[in-house]
């Protein structure tokens, strides 16, 4: 079921935020198995949340149907938009990242008796991930939180897994900030220095600070904060003259061993022992967020081991999720889904064999929880 899931899912061409029809068909499958479904439209971004009320404490699945672009479609062995099966592979865009961890979850659901658990189930299925991020799950958890509404535990689908399905979990990730510089100079002819003041000099002592900093040692979950140029941009064109301005684009993935705050005042003291006439800007886009493991995280733990066999690993690797905003309930996350060697590219695509342990993994968790909430 996971596999067929995958693809009706991915032949919705439901780049963000167009959920293209692929809330309403998750919707269908659900209302066959007791859930009430609510949308939840913010601007132009339509969210699903959908409840299997039940006694005990209320169980999360959170994922997205919005998809980034495909590049250029020439360029793909397969449609993009086609879902092809190649006997060993399902082709297109969204299968890793993250319509087929949905589709597991959803087939997970479909070998259990809902009415029979010990806890509750809700979806929370947004089309606005891969976008702002402004009116997706971040809107919807404003509003659940306003209704008081108690999540005990979310699982989140997105790609998690580096080799082997399950040989790696998330229960945090880090925070991102986006500074944008513009150094001042004054453009003159290059034969005249004493005339000029060249933007692209003044800014090289200022990146040998940036890029030599050590922002923080990281901790047990926690990779180490990184920066990475993104862009840099100068000049008019000619070799005969210096340029007025500087652009510099850049970011930072952080840990909780920092604040965006304290990374935005260095970067200010950088430029200010430099002497550097500049205008900058940061934005913050999203804070770091770590889920201290506990009953759930074991739960997941233990699934993946009987499942496959080995013991997993928990990290706060990666980029940013919506776990960010869920983690506001104060609720426990797991962040547990396929690879993510192929996402975001041209061929994207996913392993059945993939599909079908993940899928295998999610039944277990399902049945694993019961027994924990029953004791």
């Amino acid at each position: 079921m996971e596999i067929q899931i995958t693809q009706d899912l991915v032949q919705k061409k439901s780049i963000t935020p167009n959920d293209a029809g692929c809330l309403h068909y998750i919707e269908d499958f659900l209302t066959q198995r007791g859930f009430i479904n609510e949308t939840l439209t913010f601007g132009r971004v339509k969210n699903l949340w959908s409840v299997k009320r039940n006694n005990g404490p209320l169980l999360v699945f959170l994922g997205h149907v919005d998809v980034v672009p495909t590049g250029p479609e020439n360029e793909w062995e397969h449609d993009p938009f086609s879902g092809y099966d190649d006997g060993t592979f399902i082709n297109g865009r969204g299968t890793g990242d993250m319509k087929g961890g949905i589709a597991c979850f959803m087939s997970a659901l479909s070998r259990i008796d809902v009415d029979s658990l010990n806890y509750s189930i809700g979806f929370l299925i947004t089309a606005d991930e891969e976008g702002p991020s402004k009116d997706g799950t971040v809107k919807v958890v404003e509003e659940l939180l306003q209704r008081n509404e108690k999540i005990d535990f979310c699982l989140i689908g997105e790609p998690s897994t580096l080799e082997t399905v399950g040989d790696n979990i998330r229960i945090g990730r880090r925070g991102s900030i986006n500074i944008e510089l513009e150094v001042l100079g004054k453009q003159g002819h290059a034969a005249y220095p004493a005339r000029v003041d060249n933007p692209i000099h003044k800014v090289v002592p200022f990146l040998d600070k940036l890029l030599k900093e050590v922002w923080d040692e990281g901790n047990e979950h926690f990779p180490p904060t990184s920066l990475q140029l993104t862009n840099i941009t100068a000049g008019v064109g000619a070799h005969n003259v210096t340029p007025n301005n500087l652009y510099l684009k850049f970011n930072l993935r952080f840990s909780t061993q920092i604040s965006g705050e304290a990374i935005q005042e260095k970067v200010e003291n950088f430029l200010k022992s430099e002497g550097i006439k500049h205008k900058v800007s940061f934005d913050i886009n999203a804070e770091p967020f770590y889920s201290e493991p506990k009953l759930f995280t074991d739960v997941v733990c233990q699934s993946i081991e009987d499942v496959q066999g080995f013991k997993t690993t928990l990290s706060c690797s990666g980029g940013t999720s919506d776990g960010r905003f869920i983690s506001k309930t104060g609720c426990e996350i797991v962040e547990l889904g396929p690879k993510f060697e192929t996402i975001h590219k041209i061929d994207e695509k996913i392993e059945k064999v993939e599909l079908e342990r993940l899928t295998d993994i999610y039944h277990q968790i399902l049945l694993n929880l019961n027994e924990e909430t029953n004791s």
